[in-house]
Protein backbone atom coordinates (compact mmCIF):
# COMPACT_ATOMS: atom_id res chain seq x y z
CA UNK A 1 0.00 0.00 0.00
CA UNK A 2 1.22 3.45 -0.76
CA UNK A 3 0.06 6.38 0.88
CA UNK A 4 0.98 9.91 -0.17
CA UNK A 5 0.49 12.52 2.58
CA UNK A 6 0.47 16.68 2.72
CA UNK A 7 -0.77 19.34 5.01
CA UNK A 8 -0.30 22.77 5.58
CA UNK A 9 -0.31 23.71 1.37
CA UNK A 10 -2.08 27.30 2.40
CA UNK A 11 -2.92 27.78 -1.12
CA UNK A 12 -1.72 30.21 -2.92
CA UNK A 13 1.50 30.45 -0.28
CA UNK A 14 2.74 26.85 -0.70
CA UNK A 15 1.35 25.75 -4.25
CA UNK A 16 4.56 26.17 -5.74
CA UNK A 17 6.01 23.56 -3.72
CA UNK A 18 2.99 21.39 -3.58
CA UNK A 19 3.66 21.10 -7.55
CA UNK A 20 6.88 20.96 -7.80
CA UNK A 21 6.80 17.77 -5.15
CA UNK A 22 3.61 16.52 -7.17
CA UNK A 23 5.29 16.33 -10.60
CA UNK A 24 8.01 13.78 -8.88
CA UNK A 25 5.36 11.73 -7.75
CA UNK A 26 1.64 12.18 -10.46
CA UNK A 27 3.10 8.70 -12.19
CA UNK A 28 3.21 6.54 -8.86
CA UNK A 29 0.59 4.02 -8.40
CA UNK A 30 -0.80 6.04 -5.52
CA UNK A 31 -3.55 3.87 -3.20
CA UNK A 32 -4.98 6.68 -1.11
CA UNK A 33 -4.05 10.63 -1.08
CA UNK A 34 -4.47 12.27 2.79
CA UNK A 35 -4.50 16.27 3.40
CA UNK A 36 -4.10 17.01 7.01
CA UNK A 37 -5.12 20.16 6.63
CA UNK A 38 -4.55 23.98 6.77
CA UNK A 39 -5.22 23.47 2.59
CA UNK A 40 -5.96 27.25 1.08
CA UNK A 41 -5.01 30.07 3.10
CA UNK A 42 -7.13 32.50 5.76
CA UNK A 43 -10.39 30.27 4.53
CA UNK A 44 -9.94 31.36 0.87
CA UNK A 45 -11.38 27.81 -0.14
CA UNK A 46 -11.75 28.77 -3.66
CA UNK A 47 -7.67 28.85 -3.72
CA UNK A 48 -7.74 25.39 -3.17
CA UNK A 49 -9.07 24.67 -6.92
CA UNK A 50 -5.71 23.74 -8.40
CA UNK A 51 -4.95 21.32 -5.87
CA UNK A 52 -8.10 19.70 -6.58
CA UNK A 53 -7.76 19.56 -9.95
CA UNK A 54 -5.30 17.22 -9.41
CA UNK A 55 -5.76 14.80 -6.64
CA UNK A 56 -9.35 14.44 -7.30
CA UNK A 57 -8.38 11.08 -9.52
CA UNK A 58 -6.76 9.61 -6.30
CA UNK A 59 -8.88 8.08 -3.57
CA UNK A 60 -7.90 11.36 -1.59
CA UNK A 61 -9.28 12.20 2.17
CA UNK A 62 -8.84 15.63 4.35
CA UNK A 63 -9.32 16.93 7.46
CA UNK A 64 -9.74 20.38 7.92
CA UNK A 65 -7.06 22.56 9.36
CA UNK A 66 -7.13 25.85 11.94
CA UNK A 67 -7.43 28.06 8.92
CA UNK A 68 -9.58 25.79 7.24
CA UNK A 69 -12.49 28.46 8.81
CA UNK A 70 -15.43 26.59 10.10
CA UNK A 71 -17.56 28.88 8.33
CA UNK A 72 -16.22 28.10 4.76
CA UNK A 73 -15.94 23.92 5.59
CA UNK A 74 -19.24 22.89 4.20
CA UNK A 75 -18.20 25.19 0.91
CA UNK A 76 -15.27 22.85 0.87
CA UNK A 77 -17.45 20.09 0.78
CA UNK A 78 -19.91 21.26 -2.04
CA UNK A 79 -17.31 22.72 -3.99
CA UNK A 80 -14.71 19.40 -4.41
CA UNK A 81 -17.13 16.87 -3.75
CA UNK A 82 -14.33 14.20 -5.09
CA UNK A 83 -12.67 14.64 -2.23
CA UNK A 84 -13.73 12.57 1.34
CA UNK A 85 -14.22 15.09 3.98
CA UNK A 86 -13.75 13.90 7.91
CA UNK A 87 -15.14 15.87 10.84
CA UNK A 88 -14.47 13.62 13.95
CA UNK A 89 -15.75 10.68 11.21
CA UNK A 90 -14.56 7.53 10.27
CA UNK A 91 -14.57 5.61 6.38
CA UNK A 92 -14.01 2.26 5.75
CA UNK A 93 -12.94 0.85 2.61
CA UNK A 94 -11.19 -2.01 0.93
CA UNK A 95 -7.63 -2.39 -1.15
CA UNK A 96 -7.48 -5.48 -2.35
CA UNK A 97 -8.30 -8.17 0.73
CA UNK A 98 -7.37 -5.32 3.34
CA UNK A 99 -9.61 -3.34 5.23
CA UNK A 100 -8.88 -0.21 5.77
CA UNK A 101 -10.03 2.51 8.39
CA UNK A 102 -9.75 6.11 8.52
CA UNK A 103 -10.23 8.43 11.42
CA UNK A 104 -10.61 11.77 10.74
CA UNK A 105 -10.26 15.02 13.15
CA UNK A 106 -8.85 18.43 12.85
CA UNK A 107 -7.29 17.20 16.26
CA UNK A 108 -6.88 18.26 20.12
CA UNK A 109 -4.61 21.01 21.48
CA UNK A 110 -3.55 20.72 25.50
CA UNK A 111 -4.10 24.63 25.36
CA UNK A 112 -6.77 26.30 22.88
CA UNK A 113 -5.31 29.77 21.76
CA UNK A 114 -5.71 32.70 23.22
CA UNK A 115 -8.23 33.60 20.03
CA UNK A 116 -9.90 30.58 20.31
CA UNK A 117 -10.70 31.39 24.24
CA UNK A 118 -12.20 34.72 23.45
CA UNK A 119 -14.29 32.34 20.99
CA UNK A 120 -15.59 30.17 23.47
CA UNK A 121 -13.46 27.29 22.84
CA UNK A 122 -11.94 25.88 26.09
CA UNK A 123 -9.90 22.11 27.35
CA UNK A 124 -13.60 20.90 27.87
CA UNK A 125 -14.10 21.55 24.08
CA UNK A 126 -10.60 19.44 23.10
CA UNK A 127 -11.39 16.73 25.87
CA UNK A 128 -14.17 16.32 24.60
CA UNK A 129 -12.89 15.79 21.00
CA UNK A 130 -10.22 13.40 22.04
CA UNK A 131 -12.68 11.41 23.89
CA UNK A 132 -14.45 11.34 20.35
CA UNK A 133 -11.52 10.58 18.58
CA UNK A 134 -10.73 7.63 21.08
CA UNK A 135 -14.11 6.48 20.48
CA UNK A 136 -13.66 6.11 16.69
CA UNK A 137 -10.68 4.47 16.96
CA UNK A 138 -11.82 1.47 18.99
CA UNK A 139 -14.72 1.09 17.40
CA UNK A 140 -12.62 0.76 13.41
CA UNK A 141 -12.75 -2.80 12.43
CA UNK A 142 -10.13 -2.39 9.73
CA UNK A 143 -7.07 -4.58 9.08
CA UNK A 144 -5.07 -1.14 9.09
CA UNK A 145 -6.11 1.72 10.81
CA UNK A 146 -4.77 5.21 10.38
CA UNK A 147 -5.52 8.67 12.20
CA UNK A 148 -5.44 11.91 10.08
CA UNK A 149 -5.57 14.75 12.38
CA UNK A 150 -4.18 17.92 11.22
CA UNK A 151 -3.12 19.33 14.92
CA UNK A 152 -0.12 17.04 16.19
CA UNK A 153 -0.94 13.92 17.90
CA UNK A 154 2.44 13.54 19.64
CA UNK A 155 4.87 16.67 20.74
CA UNK A 156 7.41 14.00 19.39
CA UNK A 157 6.84 15.25 16.02
CA UNK A 158 6.83 18.68 16.82
CA UNK A 159 10.67 19.15 18.44
CA UNK A 160 12.35 22.44 16.71
CA UNK A 161 9.11 24.76 17.42
CA UNK A 162 9.39 26.56 19.83
CA UNK A 163 8.31 24.43 23.29
CA UNK A 164 6.39 27.37 24.54
CA UNK A 165 3.64 26.64 21.83
CA UNK A 166 3.64 23.12 21.74
CA UNK A 167 0.42 23.40 23.65
CA UNK A 168 -1.11 25.39 20.57
CA UNK A 169 -0.03 22.84 18.49
CA UNK A 170 -1.37 19.51 19.31
CA UNK A 171 -1.87 16.92 22.50
CA UNK A 172 -0.58 13.68 23.10
CA UNK A 173 -3.07 11.43 21.77
CA UNK A 174 -1.23 8.53 21.40
CA UNK A 175 0.94 8.06 24.53
CA UNK A 176 -2.78 8.49 26.13
CA UNK A 177 -5.63 6.75 24.20
CA UNK A 178 -6.59 2.89 25.13
CA UNK A 179 -6.94 2.18 21.26
CA UNK A 180 -4.05 2.98 19.03
CA UNK A 181 -4.03 2.89 14.89
CA UNK A 182 -1.19 1.52 13.35
CA UNK A 183 -0.25 4.53 11.28
CA UNK A 184 -0.78 8.35 12.47
CA UNK A 185 -0.57 11.07 10.38
CA UNK A 186 -0.31 15.32 11.21
CA UNK A 187 0.55 18.60 9.91
CA UNK A 188 0.21 22.58 11.54
CA UNK A 189 3.61 22.27 12.75
CA UNK A 190 5.88 24.05 10.08
CA UNK A 191 8.94 24.07 11.72
CA UNK A 192 9.74 21.23 13.18
CA UNK A 193 12.97 18.97 12.77
CA UNK A 194 11.70 16.30 13.56
CA UNK A 195 8.87 14.84 10.82
CA UNK A 196 8.81 10.77 12.07
CA UNK A 197 8.51 8.78 14.95
CA UNK A 198 7.38 5.50 17.15
CA UNK A 199 5.12 5.96 19.71
CA UNK A 200 3.99 3.17 21.38
CA UNK A 201 4.65 1.30 18.24
CA UNK A 202 2.87 3.62 16.11
CA UNK A 203 4.29 5.32 12.96
CA UNK A 204 4.02 9.03 13.08
CA UNK A 205 4.99 11.52 10.57
CA UNK A 206 4.13 15.09 10.39
CA UNK A 207 3.33 15.83 7.07
CA UNK A 208 3.36 19.67 6.56
CA UNK A 209 4.69 20.61 3.18
CA UNK A 210 6.88 23.90 5.05
CA UNK A 211 8.67 21.19 7.37
CA UNK A 212 9.12 18.75 4.91
CA UNK A 213 9.60 20.80 1.48
CA UNK A 214 8.05 17.73 -0.44
CA UNK A 215 4.70 15.12 0.12
CA UNK A 216 5.44 12.41 1.91
CA UNK A 217 5.37 8.98 1.02
CA UNK A 218 4.86 6.23 3.25
CA UNK A 219 4.56 1.99 2.23
CA UNK A 220 2.47 -0.25 4.51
Amino acid sequence: MLIAATSDIHSPRYLTQFFASFNLIRNLSIDIFLLAGDLANEGEYIHFKPVYDVLKRFRTIAVFGNEDFRENRDSYKETYPDIKWLEEDIVEFELGDILVSIIGSDGVLEEPTKWQKLNGIDENYYREKARKIEDLLCKARGDVKLLLTHYACTFMTVQGEKKSIFPHLGYRILEETSCLPHLAIHGHAHHSKVTQGLVRGVRVYNVALPANHKIVLIRL
